[in-house]
């Protein structure tokens, strides 16, 4: 008796097409996300990588509402005014200017390992 045996072969799959990544609009050379962000006095709104000025009051998801002049009202009534730099996102977060220095400046100290700036001086023989 014998056996016979048979070969497949492995079907190879079509190459994969490369996708191109969305583009984000820049805006002065800082990279805009989804959101609002107070610059040169105006309120600048970014959705699906499309910039505008905001010309009308918006209603956020949270129920956050932010004006053209740069007034946040958040959902428990309190209010706080828009600064330059400052950013909110789409889900009703304030981000201010002041908070994004000071973040990298504690991400730069991390990455320094935390010594800060201090040179590394050799051992001698």
């Amino acid at each position: 008796m014998l056996g016979t045996l048979s070969a497949q072969a492995q079907t190879k799959l079509p190459a994969r097409k490369p996708v191109q990544p969305k583009q984000k609009v820049v805006v002065k050379g800082a990279t805009m996300k989804d959101g609002f962000l107070m610059q040169d006095g105006k309120v600048m709104m970014t959705r699906d990588a499309h910039t505008e000025t905001l010309t009308t009051e918006t209603t956020l998801v949270n129920g956050t509402k932010i004006s053209p002049t740069g007034t946040v009202t958040m959902t428990d009534g309190t209010s706080a005014t828009l600064q330059n730099g400052d950013y909110v996102s789409l889900t009703g977060r304030m981000t201010t200017a002041a908070y994004k220095a000071q973040q990298d400046s504690l991400m730069q100290v991390a990455k320094d390992g935390g010594k800060g700036k201090t040179k590394i001086k050799k051992k001698g023989k």
